[in-house]
């Protein structure tokens, strides 16, 4: 009995040094690891929800003409100015433009949208 204990007493001994020595390899985990699983793939019930949430934001976007209507043509020709210097690479000029027509807003949005791209 004594010696059992001995053994199993020795074995839990390793497998807390090899437990500590594998703990103190420095190695940090992968993002793969730290993420817990594999990385920039989705199941079906995510893709499906970023299907239907996408599909509800451009819903709730409405026509061209309801935009028109709520916002006003000025503020309406002015965001399609700014998306076209946008479009171009031409961010600080779209941000100028905002700026000068006084909308805040826009300007951060911009801000936003040039450092997703660049």
């Amino acid at each position: 009995m004594r010696m059992l204990m001995t053994v199993v007493g020795a074995t839990g001994a390793i497998l807390v040094t090899a437990g500590a020595a594998s703990a103190q390899s420095g190695a940090p985990p992968s993002p793969q690891q730290a993420a817990g699983g594999p990385i920039g793939r989705m199941t079906a019930g995510e893709q499906t929800w970023r299907f239907e949430s996408e599909e509800m934001r451009r819903a709730r976007l409405g026509s061209p003409e309801e935009l028109e209507g709520e916002y006003g043509a000025e503020r309406m020709d002015l965001a399609r100015r700014v998306s076209d210097l946008i479009d171009q690479g031409k961010c600080r000029e779209a941000r100028e433009l905002a700026s000068e027509a006084g909308e805040r807003s826009m300007v951060i949005r911009i801000r936003q949208t040039c450092r997703q791209r660049g």
